[in-house]
């Protein structure tokens, strides 16, 4: 088939464009105006070169023009006169540059090829090593690194955090039962997840059980990333998992999370201060009045504090002379795929002026 003949069956791609700025890039990329509508611009192209043109949409427009500006594709002639009716039925040209930009992570989940580090959790006041964070990542294609928090972007913008959550959840089971060690372990769960499907955290207890892990090794840590959906289902179902022999753990305390949300109502075993109020805090008096505030609060009702993000000495020495349970930061041990072992070295306490 020559050339010309293989071009009448390309797909022609139509774009209604959301200013002159953005038709002025269509333009450079070879698109040109529907001779009976000029305000739609239009491209034939080869189908296996569409998901390369959208990619490269969605790294040179803006998210407005990318949500403004609608998209079609047909096989029409441009002078049929059912093509605007058919351009009846186009989407924000964001609906479909959003996909191929995660297009990664829809074949992440499909192999399921996520992986963990585990970042070491101590007690403060002794510097005993007592749990550690699993904390999902993933490789790509070309070997590029993601993120926890890549992949939780991604899997909120597919509207695919409930596969992502259970799919990292049963990964990471199997992943611990390799270590061969007694700590604990936090694993980060999605609330909506679990509310939309609270069969998985019961296939979570049955695969704990088969692979000869025990539930009270196991704290489960809510890390609120979308607004919370059926709070009163949440609820029932906390304390269904706490029946199990299950911790739990609220992450971002005066992050993303509230004092006055479902922190205190679900009663957690533990609380995470978030980083952001943890770093610094040795300098800054508001953060050490709201740190004393909350620690007094959580301790008066029985919930462990941990102290998430610490790097500077000055801020470790500072949380642990406050009484601060737990803590993990940089400062303290990094995540790797290894397990680290030794406790954490404390400089001891300076003796008080007063004794």
């Amino acid at each position: 088939m020559s050339d010309v003949n293989r071009a009448i069956d390309w797909p022609t791609l139509l774009i209604q464009p959301h200013d002159a700025e953005t038709q002025q890039y269509l333009e450079k990329l070879g698109f040109q105006s529907v001779p009976p509508v000029p305000q739609l611009q239009y491209l034939k192209l080869p189908k296996q070169e569409l998901a390369d043109l959208f990619l490269k949409l969605s790294d040179e427009l803006s998210e407005t023009a990318q949500s403004v500006s609608r998209f079609f594709i047909t096989h029409l002639s441009l002078n049929s006169p059912e093509l605007l009716v058919e351009f009846l039925q186009a989407q924000p040209l964001s609906c479909v540059t959003h996909c191929v930009r995660q297009a990664w992570f829809l074949r992440l989940l499909v192999r399921g090829s996520i992986f963990f580090e585990y970042q070491p959790i101590f007690h403060l006041a002794s510097g005993e090593l007592v749990a550690y964070e699993c904390l999902a990542r993933s490789r790509g294609d070309r070997g590029e690194y993601f993120s926890g928090g890549q992949l939780i972007e991604a899997a909120v913008t597919t509207q695919l955090s409930r596969q992502f959550d259970e799919l990292a959840r049963q990964i990471c089971l199997d992943s611990i039962a390799q270590k061969n060690t007694h700590h604990n372990f936090f694993i980060n769960i999605l609330p909506n997840a679990i509310v939309a499907n609270p069969q998985s955290i019961a296939d979570n207890l049955q695969q704990i059980l088969e692979l000869g892990l025990k539930p009270e090794r196991i704290v489960f840590e809510l890390t609120e990333v979308e607004v919370l959906a059926k709070s009163d289902e949440l609820s029932q179902l906390i304390h269904q998992i706490r029946d199990w022999g299950f911790g739990i753990a609220v992450d971002d305390l005066c992050g993303s999370v509230c004092v006055d949300h479902y922190a205190m109502e679900f009663r957690p075993d533990v609380v995470k201060l978030d980083r952001r109020l943890v770093d610094g805090c040795s300098q800054y008096t508001l953060k050490q009045t709201l740190i004393k505030s909350l620690l007094e609060s959580a301790h008066q009702e029985g919930i462990l504090v941990l102290a998430e993000g610490l790097e500077q000495q000055a801020d470790i020495d500072f949380c642990r002379e406050l009484g601060v349970d737990f803590a993990q930061g940089f400062g303290l041990g990094r995540p790797s795929p290894n397990l680290l072992q030794q406790p954490l070295e404390l400089i001891p306490f300076p003796l008080s002026k007063a004794s």
